[in-house]
Parts: structure tokens; sequence; C-alpha cells
């Protein structure tokens, strides 16, 4: 193609003349010139980049919001006073066995506070309607009499590396007279055994020897150590399902 040859012109934009197009564009025209023309915000034209983004940062806004709204907590006290009253659940075993140990582990597991010392029964609400009462007994003669009466759920402590003491057999004869609660077997100082072996022969014969004097089929529980003073969270969170689950005969007050 020669450089003199004219270049060809294009077609140049067909304006509205006439319809709907037309007379907005007029109607635009002599607004401006008038100095009367209103700009009009286009949402379209000024949206957000990122529309996913924007909703999870405006939902994460209203959540941090809805956080400091807060509905005053219910006083739950008096439906628990017309409920029945505590399970008596009583914690028994020979000097140095991990009575207190235990104590001390269930109250953390149910109220998340450590417990210096146990001095008296500690009652904690587990449920909306059912209180636990956990209480030590004492290794006199009296005091197992006592303990007997009262107890809805007895929580046997043997040391497994000793094996069954007197005490735990003179406690067992007198659950007998007074009528023999639920009886749950605790075997502490599991981790003491040096062989895997050593340790699953005394199971068994702590086993066979504890079903011969309650009955075949009663529940044991194993705790093999202690971290910071209290036995393992999740030894102990079985033993607190089983305790939530147990039936005892309640007596009703009218």
């Amino acid at each position: 193609m020669d450089s003199g040859e004219a270049t060809e012109a294009h077609r140049g934009h067909k304006t509205t003349k006439s319809g709907r197009g037309a007379k907005e564009k007029k109607k635009d025209l002599k607004a401006k010139k008038d100095g009367t023309r209103n700009e009009k915000h286009n949402h379209r034209a000024f949206s957000v980049a990122k529309i996913g983004k924007t909703q999870k940062s405006l939902q994460r806004n209203l959540d941090r919001t809805h956080k400091k709204e807060y509905t005053p907590a219910k006083d739950r006290r008096a439906e628990i006073d017309d409920g029945p009253p505590p399970v008596m659940v009583c914690v028994m075993g020979p000097p140095g066995v991990g009575k207190s140990t235990l104590i001390r582990s269930l109250v953390k597991m149910y109220t998340n506070h450590n417990l210096t010392s146990v001095t008296g029964p500690i009652t904690v609400v587990t449920s909306k309607k059912r209180r636990v009462t956990f209480f030590e007994c004492p290794n006199d003669t009296a005091g197992m009499l006592d303990c007997a009466k009262v107890a809805d759920l007895v929580l046997l402590c043997v040391d497994a590396k000793f094996g069954f003491e007197m005490e735990t057999f003179e406690f067992l004869n007198v659950l007998q007279v007074h009528g023999f609660p639920k009886v749950f077997g605790v075997f502490t100082h599991l981790d003491q055994f040096r062989t895997s072996k050593n340790l699953q022969k005394t199971k068994k014969l702590l086993k066979h020897r504890f079903w011969t004097e309650i009955y075949d089929g009663a529940k044991m529980f194993y705790f093999s150590g202690c971290i910071n003073g209290k036995y393992l969270k999740n030894e102990i969170k079985q033993l607190t399902l089983f305790i939530s689950r147990v039936k005892v005969r309640i007596t009703h007050v009218k």
C-alpha cells in the first residue's frame, strides 16, 4: 500500500436522535449548562473488589459485637434445692493409697478448681438437678460404720502394688451389714510396675479377688500415675462418666 494514498476513514458513532435515550441526553446537557445537574451515585461502579472477603469481614465484626452482648445467667440454686438430695460417694482405702488425691482430681474435673486440702464432705453440682457429695472414710471402726450407713456409692481404693489390706476387708464386711451399696474398685500406683507382663498378671489377680468379694462383673478403674498431684485426666473422666450414670436408691423427702 502506497504511503501517498489516503487512509480509510472509519465511520463515527451515531448519536441517538429519538427515543428515551435522546430525551435523557438532552435533559442532561441542559441541566449541565444551567448548573442544576445532580450527580448520581452508581452503586455498581463503586462495589468492592472481593465480595467474599467483605462478607467474612462483616460477619466477623457482627460476631465480635454479639459476644459483648450477654444474657444474665439464670440462678439455678432454687431448682437444685427442689431436686433430690445429693448422691453420697464414699472414698475408702487404707492410708497412703491416694484417697485425697482422688477427691482432688474429681473436684478439679467437675469444677475446674484446685483443692488444696480435703477437710470434710465436698458437694459439687454435676448437672441441672444432680449433686454429688464426696467424703473420705477414716480408718477406724466408728468412721467405717457411719460411712457405710449413708453411702450411696463407694469408691474402694486399693494399692495395686501392695494388694488388698485388712481395712478393705473390714469395710466390706461393714457394708454387707448395712445393705451393700454400689462399689467401684479404684486401683492406684500402677506406674510402679516395671514390666507390662507383671502388670497384666497383677491386674488379673486383683480382678479375681475383687469379683470374689463383691460380685462378678463389678466395675474397676486403673489409675496409672499422677501429674501435678492429680491423676490423669482421661482416667478421671472415665470415672466421672460412670458416677453420673450409676443408679442409686435415693430417698425423697416429702
